[in-house]
């Protein structure tokens, strides 16, 4: 049982060294010798606990993609069981789920510079957990709203691209909060810039999502 508890420390401590490395510098930018490094481990006990480079970075992955995702699946499934046609509800519950999950991206800094490194990657090897898990879910999604909600009010919206544009816009505001809290002069460790984050995303997703083009014709109506 000991040497149990011993592998599972060194195998935490090598993906807690691994993590900000990969998300700053990607994939082919970070050698399993830097990181060993990092650990304050030999590179033959890296590959042991994770069974090489690829191996691990997935590893990595899908501790930031994963829980990230089945939060908003089931924001997203707690959505369904409501009217999404009413827009007050629709906007209540797209409210919380921002709230969530951009907390957790705060809390998780190297969340959104991975998420955004992973796209720059050519091997399909290493998008494993790209495409297991993120593929099937923004399919899903669309097809669950599309049986949800009212043809009219979701008309010439393009649903598994819209999903796909929210997660660029959600994580691409986390990945230079430096850059952000200078245009908008505000300290990002403050309350108010955080709030300013959330109140453009749910904004934003609203008008994807189409409330307003509802709005007009309920008014032209």
């Amino acid at each position: 049982m000991p040497k149990k508890i011993k592998k599972n420390d060194t195998l935490n401590r090598i993906i807690d060294c691994a993590e900000p490395l990969f998300a700053k510098q990607g994939y082919n930018g970070t050698s399993t010798r830097q990181i060993a490094s990092e650990a304050g481990i030999s590179i033959q006990t890296l590959h042991y606990h994770c069974g090489g480079k690829s191996k691990l970075y997935n590893t990595v992955l899908e501790r930031s993609v994963v829980p990230v995702t089945n939060m908003i699946n089931r924001h997203i499934q707690k959505m369904l069981n409501k009217d999404l046609n009413d827009d007050v509800i629709l906007q209540e519950s797209i409210g919380m789920l921002i709230d969530e999950l951009f907390d957790a991206l705060n809390d998780n800094p190297n969340y959104a510079p991975l998420f955004y490194r992973q796209w720059l990657e050519q091997d399909r090897d290493l998008k494993r957990v790209e495409w297991e898990n993120l593929v099937p879910f923004f399919r899903g999604w669309a097809e669950q709203v599309e049986e949800n909600v009212d043809e009219e009010r979701r008309s010439g919206i393009d649903l598994p691209l819209v999903f796909l544009s929210l997660s660029w816009m959600y994580w691409g505001l986390f990945v230079q909060p430096e850059f952000i809290s200078g245009l908008l002069g505000l300290s990002p460790s403050s309350p108010e810039y955080m709030e300013r984050l959330k109140t453009h995303a749910k904004e934003m997703t609203t008008r994807m999502l189409g409330r307003e083009k509802a709005t007009e014709n309920g008014n032209k109506g």
